[in-house]
């Protein structure tokens, strides 16, 4: 049967679903391109902080059994919902957080860039190449539009302009900014200074065309990479940004979207004992920023509350939340605040799509209409955030912002009937769906990597980008190369043991496979591979 050929509805009447159960099946999965037509806000509505962190492992927060001090974050879970189930699309920065600000599998890009990659009916390879078009509607937008004022702090990674000197040549002589000319730069230096900020207000400009009315301690990527005395975290810098947009808009409806670099490389804990607190991706500062307690005091509080030094890089990202946190308090803003945090991904097994990279911490504090202290195991997944930002806030997009997620607002209320009964996942040449107990994964690779493969004579990994990472999820699982992949989730939350080829779970992987082909086919005209 030609697959490829048929429709959405046709390929889902082959694989046994009847008339009468396309719709809720699409309910179900996911396999929906929504458009909303409730009109814009109709009166003052709750302010919205949306903290997207970086790389944070589940050890990496106490409610989530970790053995750390992060008491802000933990009693954000306290006093609202924490999710054991909670996903992204894809566990790299860039997709991840375009799954987030456009509630859309970020495979539907639509940057004139990614369309000339990838036309119709050449397979996608979603990677780092998921930029936002500014000429797209996103929640932002949409935010801004129903008359909450927007703002934008920390990592950035929607896509953006080139900076006026890339690597940093124009300052630093170079050729990698990783030599020891780069290291010997003096960032204190006037003309280093003046550069930084021109690339940072340039930055933030752009930041504007995508819905953003104020951005600041923006980091284009992560840190700047291409020189040593630049790369390192800031943490403070990023939450004095955010307070001060608090600050300034305390008195109107707001939505801030707060990125820290935590807990990317390079190590946070390097950062916090020696980097200068003066240096920022916007130049010098001629005085540190004072938001948080000092740096010297963050060991010797997490000794004294009982848990070990090294772990104390996670109290210092706890700090500034904290200091967010009791800001709003200061204003009696918190209790009408809704409070979301997420990591764009876990980095155990990040670049795959494995529990250990695309599963997620994910917290949602709202009083007036989350049940305090629910710990939930379903289904959820960040392109649900814009939508269920939207519905606990009362507003839409017009009708021509589509989106793949659905709203948890249910979920939060206490509601245990599930939302998804399964959801999605993407990642350069490979593909998965999970259901509460059974993960399928799917590697298949495109006729350019096939080409590639017989030029190498090697075989590829699941992407051609970040292979040493790609690397370390190969020693993680013993069935990485395997083109099918099933997984029981109750009793092998690890995915090492592949039951793909087991006689007695062929009905299942059958049913997996008929998931993963429906959202194939609900994405549009980009094949992968037999699907």
């Amino acid at each position: 049967m030609n697959y490829l050929n048929m429709s959405r509805r046709n390929f889902l009447k082959s694989i046994g679903f009847s008339a009468t159960t396309l719709a809720a099946y699409s309910s179900l999965t996911g396999c929906h391109w929504q458009k909303s037509n409730v009109n814009d806000k109709t009166g003052p509505g709750p302010n919205v902080v949306m903290i997207y962190l970086d790389d944070l492992n589940e050890y990496q927060l106490g409610c989530y059994g970790g053995d750390v001090y992060t008491p802000h974050m933990n009693s954000l879970a306290e006093q609202g919902i924490r999710f054991t189930r909670a996903y992204v699309t894809t566990s790299i920065c860039t997709p991840s957080r375009y799954g987030l600000i456009t509630g859309q599998y970020p495979s539907r890009c639509s940057h004139p860039d990614y369309i000339k990659e990838f036309p119709e009916k050449v397979q996608t390879e979603v990677r780092f190449n998921t930029s936002v078009n500014p000429d797209s509607l996103n929640l932002a937008k949409a935010m801004k539009k129903a008359g909450y004022v927007t703002g934008c702090v920390g990592k950035w990674d929607f896509g953006s302009p080139v900076p006026d000197s890339p690597h940093a040549l124009e300052v630093f002589p170079s050729t990698d900014g990783w030599t020891k000319a780069a290291d010997e730069v003096d960032i204190k230096d006037p003309k280093i200074s003046a550069l930084l900020k021109r690339n940072h207000n340039k930055l933030c400009s752009h930041a504007q065309r995508l819905g953003f009315d104020y951005a600041h301690a923006l980091y284009r990527l992560n840190m700047e990479f291409w020189n040593h005395s630049l790369n390192i975290h800031n943490m403070e810098w990023v939450t004095d940004a955010a307070m001060k947009f608090i600050d300034k808009n305390k008195e109107q409806p707001f939505f801030l979207y707060m990125a820290p670099t935590l807990h990317h490389i390079p190590h946070p804990q390097e950062s916090m004992l020696q980097a200068d607190p003066k240096i920022t991706m916007a130049g010098y500062l001629d005085v540190a920023p004072n938001v948080q307690p000092p740096r010297d005091t963050i060991i010797p509080r997490v000794k004294a509350a009982g848990y070990k030094p090294e772990s104390a890089y996670c109290t210092w990202l706890d700090d500034g939340i904290g200091a967010v946190i009791n800001l709003l308090k200061k204003h009696d803003l918190y209790d009408n605040t809704i409070v979301i945090l997420m990591s764009d991904h876990q980095s155990r097994d990040k670049c795959s799509l494995y529990e250990g990279g695309v599963r997620t911490p994910c917290i949602i504090r709202y009083p007036k209409s989350v049940l305090a202290g629910q710990v939930s195991d379903n289904l959820m997944q960040n392109i649900d955030i814009a939508p269920t930002i939207f519905d606990m806030c009362d507003i839409s997009p017009s009708a021509n912002m589509a989106m793949d997620g659905r709203s948890v607002v249910s979920l939060l209320k206490g509601d245990e009937k599930p939302v998804h009964e399964s959801l999605y996942f993407e990642y350069g040449w490979t593909r998965a769906v999970c259901t509460k107990r059974w993960k399928y994964l799917a590697l298949r690779y495109s006729k350019k990597a096939d080409k590639l493969k017989e030029q190498s004579g090697k075989r590829l990994y699941h992407d051609k980008q970040l292979e040493p990472m790609q690397h370390n999820v190969l020693l993680n699982h013993p069935n990485y190369w395997d083109a099918d992949q099933l997984y029981d989730l109750t009793i092998d939350a690890d995915e090492t043991t592949n039951l793909a080829h087991d006689p007695k779970h062929q009905e299942v992987l059958k049913e997996m496979k008929n998931r993963l082909s429906a959202y194939v086919k609900s994405l549009g005209s980009h094949p992968f591979g037999e699907f």
